[in-house]
């Protein structure tokens, strides 16, 4: 996922009671130069912003709220380890902090894996940073852990605080959907969509649920909406192949499938779907071609084995077809067990 950086500034930040005993005339001076920082800021002026928080340190250098800033600009600038530096300064001398921490687990979102971004969210919410961006990030987190339960419960709290926040809709929906709730998913992308009118990834996946539903000429609607915003989104031309393949439509759906396959090289659905295709015309041989070439630079991918099973069966090739079938079960196809019995035979 693209992540902008989330800049929250909520009004002129006043003078905190801080470490240390800077004077009066220069907490004064240390206040209107946070204060002229924070404008600059809002004008988007990032290196004058930064002039006035070094400033600001100068004058107080155990200031919390000039060290969050700063690592706030560090982090639009990407220059991230000077950003957790700055953040956890401001965490030494404002241990209650909640943005700070907050933005220390957005700086950690995506590359961590030992959950220290989620304890960070959790810390920023404990802290008092009860801002819809919490709860979506926390719920992220909770959604790549497996805990479905728990992100919706955020999700809803990011809703109810931002009601037009289009990208909790959509993981809320992508929720739904995993529990089989194709109603309530389609709703909720329906409002992402509402709220966000160039969301490509939307429309591809209410597309997804309306398969779900049974409803394939929906489905090809919502596929062609998502490419037409994003004609390079190669998922929604495999998709939409997918859709027009049960509408009867099968010279759509391979120019479909060889048009995701140009434009998405490593999209091995895409190479799975065509060649299931071409089995189902009775052109083995290519589909067996591209299914070996397809696993040459997929190996771990179940379906490919499984697929290629079956057509190996379809062609005689039945050691060959075990062959694949036990390499599917070794990688989680529980649907390969259906056909395995055919091997003791």
């Amino acid at each position: 996922m693209k992540r902008n950086l989330l800049f929250i500034v909520a009004g002129l930040i006043t003078c905190q009671l801080v470490y240390g005993q800077p004077s009066f005339s220069e907490r004064r001076l240390r206040d209107k130069s946070l204060n002229e920082g924070i404008t600059y800021v809002q004008q988007g002026e990032y290196e004058l912003a930064a002039v006035s928080f070094s400033l600001c340190l100068d004058l107080d250098s155990t200031f919390a709220p000039a060290w969050l800033l700063r690592g706030q600009i560090f982090i639009e600038w990407g220059v991230l380890e000077d950003a957790q530096a700055a953040l956890q300064k401001a965490l030494h001398y404002d241990p209650a902090m909640g943005e700070a921490y907050f933005y220390e687990g957005y700086i950690l979102f995506g590359t961590d894996t030992t959950g220290a971004d989620r304890r960070l969210f959790d810390q920023a919410i404990s802290n008092g940073y009860q801002v819809p961006w919490s709860y979506y990030y926390r719920a992220l987190t909770e959604i790549r852990e497996g805990r479905d339960e728990l992100a919706r419960d955020d999700l809803d709290r990011a809703i109810e605080l931002k009601g037009d926040f289009a990208l909790a809709y959509h993981e809320r929906a992508g929720i739904k959907r995993r529990g089989g709730d194709y109603q309530g998913s389609h709703f909720d992308y329906q409002q992402a969509i509402t709220y966000q009118h160039d969301f490509a990834l939307a429309y591809n996946n209410m597309g997804s649920v309306k398969i779900l539903m049974g409803d394939y000429n929906g489905a090809i609607k919502d596929y062609s909406m998502a490419l037409e915003l994003d004609p390079e989104l190669a998922i929604a031309l495999n998709n939409r192949g997918y859709a027009r393949y049960f509408t009867e439509d099968k010279e759509g759906a391979l120019n479909d499938f060889n048009a995701a396959i140009t434009n998405g090289m490593r999209l091995a659905s895409a190479k799975l779907n065509k060649a299931s295709l071409l089995a189902g015309e009775g052109q083995m041989v290519p589909a067996l071609r591209l299914l070996d070439e397809t696993l040459l630079e997929h190996p771990d991918e179940a379906l490919l084995y499984l697929n290629r099973g079956l057509v190996r069966e379809l062609t005689g090739d039945l050691d060959g077809a075990c062959e694949d079938w036990h390499r599917a079960i070794e990688l989680g196809a529980d649907k390969a067990n259906e056909f395995i019995n055919e091997c003791d035979q």
